[in-house]
């Protein structure tokens, strides 16, 4: 099998291994090479659950529990379970794991997918040659660690559910649970099949999985180069602070630390937070500090998926982090069925403060050179300040929602796709960050390419599946459903908020009677 240096890669002038066209097909090829399913994301990367127990490695699969008989006499269970280890096996020995569906399914398109993204990253491929020669019987220890430490959240986002949120707990117990398509034999439980009163530990008792992470953490640490904390609301927890502390105690040059947030906590936490945040982020104690907060639409839209968000402090918060200096702060849009006719209008924000906040190094120089002003409202200069280690520090992530299904954007109709999505994905390939002038200043090309596989997928599966689809026909029918009892649970009317989508609204009321109306010949 061939080794990370048998083959021909291109560098940035820094010799870093750049993700571009070339280098995927290179990557693609030293994968297959050891077996159609290998991805080195199953050996290096991690999200877990503290709160519930469980883990995944990449964000795709399936999280799973994370056996306490595993983690008792080995706190390195926590990213080596015998489900994890199994999984590697069939990625070493010539098999795709069933878990990893979505990267086969956009190969199956000969597409490329996030087995090739990722495993291109540099905290990925560099391990490539250590994991031939090591198998898959090992403990490994990440090199990009994500973690929540509980599901205490002041929001509870319509697509998210118990295991993230603690608001979503109470609801579930005082409006019931959320179910689709019942009374028929279609009936599926979107949320409240969980043991409520047990889904996860609170914050006052004690957590197995959390006293192993940090017998674990110190040792991981050393390998570690991105280290990500999630939730809940990761401001809610105190072992976030914990772990600021603990970086500031013992100082990583080499690690990118990031935090999520929903930048909604009350103001004497948020700000108790960017102080802290001013002194991680001088340089001394990680080498980049990133907060990462999400937004799926825009306005009342994004108010509608995300009950607790106040749509116009998140705009004022957003900036006050780009103003502290040393940080980025990345939004998490992730992409959904009601993200489809405002996300333009949040690409354009974010097209504003792109053009307000980043750095054009080269336009940097020439103002130092001359003394002339290139930037505008806030100088290059100023921008240099702000930036810290950063190339850029206005920056966007598109992933792809899955769960619930019915919220998935699959189920768009071409009036949609056409009136709001391309002219989307259009705005985006037009205000790019050219390298000749304005570098960063608009979306990078990583990107616009991965919202191109967003939109790619969902013309795909909309030529493919006409109106009458049973697929269609059901989820349209979910969807319907899950709207309606989400404006009962909250107080909303879902047309108010979202006139545009009367005449889809009609086809999924209409696709409910018809399932109704089949049912009953069936009876």
């Amino acid at each position: 099998m061939k080794k990370l240096n048998d083959v021909i890669w291109i560098k940035n002038n820094s010799g870093d291994i750049v993700s571009n066209k070339e280098n995927i097909q290179t990557v693609k090829n030293l994968l297959n090479d050891t077996g159609c399913g290998f991805c080195l994301a199953k050996f290096t990367q991690v999200t877990m659950h503290l709160g519930t127990g469980l883990v995944h490695s990449c964000h795709h699969p399936k999280a799973h529990v994370i056996p306490l008989e595993e983690l008792a006499n080995n706190p390195a269970a926590l990213f080596n379970t015998s489900q994890l280890k199994t999984a590697r096996k069939q990625m070493l020995t010539g098999e795709k794991p069933s878990e990893c569906d979505y990267c086969w399914r956009v190969e199956d398109r000969n597409s490329p997918s996030d087995r090739y993204f990722k495993s291109l990253e540099n905290w990925a491929l560099q391990t490539h040659d250590m994991v031939l020669e090591n198998g898959h019987e090992i403990d490994y220890y990440p090199t990009y660690l994500e973690v929540d430490f509980s599901n205490v959240c002041n929001f509870n986002c319509i697509y998210c559910g118990p295991e993230y949120s603690s608001i979503w707990v109470e609801d579930l117990k005082r409006n019931g649970p959320v179910k689709v398509l019942e009374h028929t034999s279609k009936v599926q439980w979107i949320q409240g099949w969980q043991d409520l009163d047990s889904i996860t530990y609170k914050n006052r008792e004690h957590n197995p999985y959390v006293e192993a992470f940090w017998k674990w953490f110190p040792e991981a640490y050393k390998k570690l180069k991105f280290y990500r904390i999630t939730g809940g609301e990761p401001l809610l927890s105190k072992e976030t602070f914990r772990s600021i502390d603990w970086l500031i105690e013992n100082p990583n040059p080499e690690l990118d630390f990031s935090i999520n947030s929903n930048m909604g906590v009350p103001d004497k936490l948020w700000y108790s937070f960017l102080d802290k945040i001013k002194v991680l982020a001088n340089g001394k104690y990680v080498k980049k500090f990133t907060l990462f907060t999400s937004v799926d639409a825009w306005g009342e839209r994004a108010e509608y998926l995300r009950p607790g968000l106040d749509f116009e402090l998140f705009k004022k918060r957003y900036e006050e982090v780009l103003q502290i200096g040393g940080v980025r702060c990345v939004i998490m849009c992730t992409f959904n069925l009601l993200s489809v006719t405002s996300i333009q209008q949040l690409l354009e924000w974010q097209s504003d403060l792109r053009s307000k906040y980043n750095v054009d190094r080269e336009l940097l120089q020439l103002e130092t050179q001359f003394g002339v002003n290139l930037g505008g409202e806030i100088s290059h200069l100023e921008r240099n300040k702000l930036s810290g280690n950063h190339f850029a520090i206005v920056g966007i992530d598109i992933p792809y929602l899955r769960h619930p299904q019915c919220l998935d954007a699959h189920f768009s109709d071409k009036n949609l796709i056409e009136q709001y999505l391309v002219p989307a994905i259009n705005f985006m390939s037009k205000n790019t960050g050219s390298s000749h002038w304005g570098l960063h200043q608009g979306y990078e090309s990583y990107e616009v390419e991965k919202m191109k596989r967003i939109v790619f997928d969902i013309i795909h599966f909309n030529s493919t599946h006409d109106e009458k689809n049973p697929v269609v026909v059901e989820g349209r029918a979910k969807f319907y459903d899950f709207v309606n009892d989400m404006d009962r649970r909250h107080g909303k009317n879902f047309l108010d908020v979202f006139p545009e989508f009367k005449s889809f609204y009609e086809k999924c009321r209409q696709n409910k009677n018809d399932i109704l109306k089949e049912e009953h010949k069936l009876k």
